[in-house]
């Protein structure tokens, strides 16, 4: 909890109000969204890679500190970037954020998991619930911050907190597996004495980590059914899901909101994520995952109906309590299936390729798509509408692998 609350709170700073950064800047609304679709696509490529680096050769602790680091510098000059109006030194900075700080919380993620499955103790709900109140309480502060000092500042304010949570991480301990291959050097994770196992290493499924190569390592994370299905269920929700923190700040001003609006837009948000987040673990157990995933994909399709009719922005603030619903009942849901069914090896490359779908193949489709509705002429609200439908496709998809059996 102690990293994911710094974490949470500086990216909030850069994420949440990136959109309106560029349009402040005198980037136009085409522009700002067209790098953000650039942005998308860099995530995409990137975690993956990043997740696969993690599984083979480096610790999780070891990346996500290197990678915290990177991200704290870029936040520190991509205040002199916009100032001098160079649109490339922009690109450059915001490129290395996308390589960095959103990578990194994947690994966090994926620390998460792999100590969750050494420690049946270890609750995913509560630890990421305590990163929504962070990012809650951020774009609060962010909006103030904004409305006082500039864009500048709060990008500042967020350098601090990610050489804040670098520092944490640091004194924090790898997962048993990391110990491990630190210990053996380049040695099989998976080599025993036991002959079976010697025996077995030549398929794929049996192979140790280290001789695993990156096709493979993916084949054996898309072998899983459940997972390939979460996948795509993930992906049509996530869709609208993403594409709404974009359409969100263009949604306050064409409805005459402030900044300070706009954060407190984001502050609900993330705040209606904690309740649920923190409760998750013992819902989890009682509720179980497929009714869990029925109920939080049905909210996701009416929340998308409800903000595409909202006509102020006060009521726009109140449908954000909807993330409750939506965000926060599938990703611990998601980590926790995906704890469950997929085999330690992979976990990095599964968890991160499931962040790169569902964050960077989203933002890719969702803000293409969204840019030409707008360059189009067409309404914030109407791009809404449009996406409510890939809400209804991911809702529909959790229908089957329950008629299917394969949840």
């Amino acid at each position: 909890m102690l990293l994911q609350f710094p974490y949470w709170f500086g990216c909030c700073m850069y994420f949440a109000f990136i959109v309106t950064t560029l349009i402040d800047n005198g980037w136009s609304d085409s522009s700002a969204t067209a790098a953000i679709t650039a942005m998308s696509v860099i995530a995409m490529l990137t975690q993956p890679v990043v997740g696969y680096i993690s599984d083979k050769f480096l610790s999780e602790k070891k990346l996500v500190i290197a990678l915290l680091i990177i991200a704290a510098m870029c936040f520190f000059l991509l205040p002199f970037s916009l100032d001098s109006g160079n649109a490339i030194l922009v690109f450059i900075n915001m490129a290395g954020i996308t390589m960095s700080a959103a990578q990194a919380g994947g690994l966090i993620d994926s620390w998460i998991v792999g100590l969750k499955q050494e420690y049946e103790s270890v609750n995913y709900g509560l630890i990421r619930g305590t990163g929504s109140l962070a990012f809650a309480l951020s774009a609060q502060v962010s909006g103030m911050l904004t409305l006082a000092f500039g864009h500048n500042v709060r990008l500042w304010v967020g350098f601090a907190s990610l050489i804040i949570t670098a520092i944490i991480a640091i004194s924090f301990r790898a997962t048993r597996r990391a110990a491990q291959e630190g210990a053996e050097g380049t040695e099989s994770i998976g080599a025993t004495e036991n002959t079976e196992t010697t025996e077995t290493t030549e398929t794929t499924e049996a192979k140790p980590l280290q001789k695993l190569t990156g096709m493979e390592a993916i084949k054996l994370v898309f072998s899983c059914k459940q997972y390939s299905l979460l996948l795509a269920v993930s992906f049509f929700l996530m869709m609208s899901n993403t594409t709404m923190l974009t359409l969100n700040q263009l949604l306050v001003r064409d409805l005459g909101g402030t900044t300070a609006q706009m954060g407190t837009a984001s502050a609900v948000m993330a705040g209606s994520e904690v309740p649920l987040m923190f409760l998750m673990a013992l819902i989890l157990k009682k509720v179980g995952f497929k009714k869990l995933l029925f109920f939080c994909s049905a909210f996701y399709v009416i929340r998308m109906l409800i903000t595409a009719s909202v006509g102020s922005v006060n009521t726009l603030i109140y449908v954000q309590l909807m993330q409750g619903l939506t965000y926060a009942v599938l990703i611990p849901i998601a980590m926790s299936y995906m704890s469950e069914i997929l085999d330690e090896r992979i976990r990095s490359t599964a968890v991160t390729t499931y962040a790169s779908v569902t964050v960077g193949l989203t933002g890719i489709l969702g803000n293409l798509l969204t840019a030409s509705l707008l360059t189009a002429g067409f309404s914030v609200q109407t791009a809404l509408i449009v996406f409510s439908f890939s809400a209804i496709i991911g809702f529909s998809l959790v229908l089957f692998g329950a008629l299917r059996k394969i949840w």
